[in-house]
């Protein structure tokens, strides 16, 4: 009995030994789970949150871009705008004869005494007693209206205006800013329609660059991109160096 306690002394220690190690894994286990599920949570919670970063990011970026078409619109039109004003300068410069006068030196300038008087205008006939229409004066009346956001006003004046004279000077500029305003209402169609009137009834009129173009963007507000595409390389093609041109150029780029 005495030679038997040594021996149970040691069997009962390793099977404390055992059952403590025992424990000591179950329990090093059990923390190595609760571990590897934090950094599961954790690594759900960041994959949320770049999910939900790249859809701020795409809808930002959309956002962006519906912006800076707009802006560059907005810029189109002022372009045009000035364009136009200079046009209008130019004519009236024209009509009082101070852009084309060349002074020779040695030579005096003709004062107003000394030009033509203006023909009889005596004569009374059917035309004489008609009201007078100013051109100008219907064009920028129909003009401001477009500048205002009377777009539909506008039409009816610019058209009014090609009715009556539909071979002066600014007439293509009158079609021109016709399509404007129907692409400002969202009337695509007949903004298309009238950006090619410009294109067929005014081949060589100095608003064809600036409808070649608009064209373009008329079909890509209507998702014809390949259409779209084309008109912009029309535009690089045919006006290098103009306005038009590298906005064209900045749209195919993109």
């Amino acid at each position: 009995m005495t030679a038997g306690r040594p021996g149970g002394l040691i069997l009962a220690s390793l099977l404390a030994v055992l059952l403590f190690s025992g424990c000591g894994w179950h329990g090093e286990y059990v923390r190595r789970g609760v571990v590897m599920d934090s950094v599961a949570v954790r690594l759900d919670r960041v994959e949320r949150a770049q999910q939900t970063q790249e859809q701020d990011a795409r809808a930002f970026r959309a956002e962006l871009l519906a912006g800076l078409d707009a802006l560059e619109n907005r810029v189109d039109q002022l372009d045009a705008r000035l364009v136009d004003l200079d046009e209008r300068v130019s004519r009236i410069g024209r009509k009082l004869g101070v852009w084309h006068q060349i002074v020779i030196p040695g030579e005096s300038v003709p004062g107003p005494d000394t030009l033509a008087p203006p023909p009889d205008s005596g004569a009374v006939g059917p035309d004489s007693l008609r009201p007078a229409l100013d051109p100008d004066q219907l064009y920028n009346t129909a003009y401001l209206d477009f500048t205002r956001g009377n777009y539909r006003v506008a039409v009816a004046g610019l058209e009014q205006y090609l009715q009556m004279f539909p071979d002066s000077e600014m007439a293509d500029n009158a079609l021109y800013w016709i399509g404007e305003c129907w692409y400002s209402l969202g009337e695509l169609g007949k903004a298309e329609e009238e950006f090619k009137n410009v294109l067929i009834r005014y081949p060589t009129g100095n608003k064809v660059p600036a409808a070649t173009y608009k064209l373009g963007l008329v079909y890509l507000a209507q998702n014809r991109e390949d259409a779209a595409r084309r008109q912009f390389e029309a535009v690089v093609e045919k006006y290098p160096g103009s306005t038009e041109a590298k906005l064209a150029q900045e749209r195919l780029n993109r």
